[in-house]
C-alpha cells in the first residue's frame, strides 16, 4: 500500500473534523444572525446584556475584563447600549474614575429575547443526540477550552459555564 495514500487518509479525517466543525460554526452564526435581525441589537452587544444580568449591577473596567472584545469594541458596545436605553451606565460611588453597570426594564426584556435565541439554537443541535452523548460532548468542549487558556496562558476564570 501506499504510503501517500496512508497519510493522506488520515490527514483526510482529521481535516473532516475540522470541516464540520467549520460547518457548525458557520451554521451556529448563521442561525444567530437571523435571529438577531429582528431584535435591536447585535449578536457582537448581547453578551454584554448577559454578564450585567447575572451581575445585577457591575464594574465597567470588570465587564470588559471577563470578555474577549478589545476595550475599544467593549466600549462601543457599551455606549451604543446606553443609547438605546438597554444599560444604565453611572458613575461608580468607591472609584469617581469608574463606571457601573445595570440594566434597564428594556435591558432586561431584550435579554430574554436574546436568551430565548441561545436556548432554541440549543434545542435544534441537541435535538439529533442523546442526553448522555451531549453531556460527552460538553466535557469535550471542556477540556478543549482548558487546553487552549493554559495554551494562551490566560488566568482560567471560570471552571464550569453554567448558562
Amino acid at each position: 500500500m501506499n504510503v501517500y495514500f496512508l497519510l493522506y487518509t488520515e490527514w483526510s479525517e482529521k481535516m473532516a473534523k475540522t470541516e464540520y466543525d467549520y460547518m457548525i460554526n458557520k451554521y451556529y452564526y448563521r442561525f444567530l444572525n437571523d435571529r438577531f435581525k429582528k431584535l435591536d441589537i447585535t449578536r457582537a452587544e448581547a453578551p454584554y446584556l448577559h454578564k450585567i444580568s447575572k451581575a445585577g449591577k457591575m464594574k465597567m473596567n470588570d465587564l470588559i475584563a471577563e470578555l474577549p472584545f478589545h476595550k475599544s469594541h467593549s466600549t462601543r458596545a457599551i455606549n451604543r447600549l446606553v443609547k438605546d436605553g438597554f444599560i444604565i451606565k453611572e458613575i461608580n460611588p468607591d472609584d469617581r474614575r469608574g463606571y457601573l453597570l445595570s440594566l434597564t426594564e428594556k435591558g432586561k426584556a431584550m435579554k430574554e429575547k436574546v436568551n430565548k435565541i441561545f436556548i432554541d439554537w440549543n434545542e435544534l443541535i441537541d435535538s439529533v443526540i442523546t442526553d448522555e452523548e451531549s453531556k460527552v460532548l460538553n466535557n469535550l468542549n471542556k477540556k478543549k477550552y482548558h487546553l487552549l487558556r493554559k495554551y494562551y496562558n490566560e488566568e482560567d476564570k471560570i471552571d464550569e459555564i453554567n448558562d
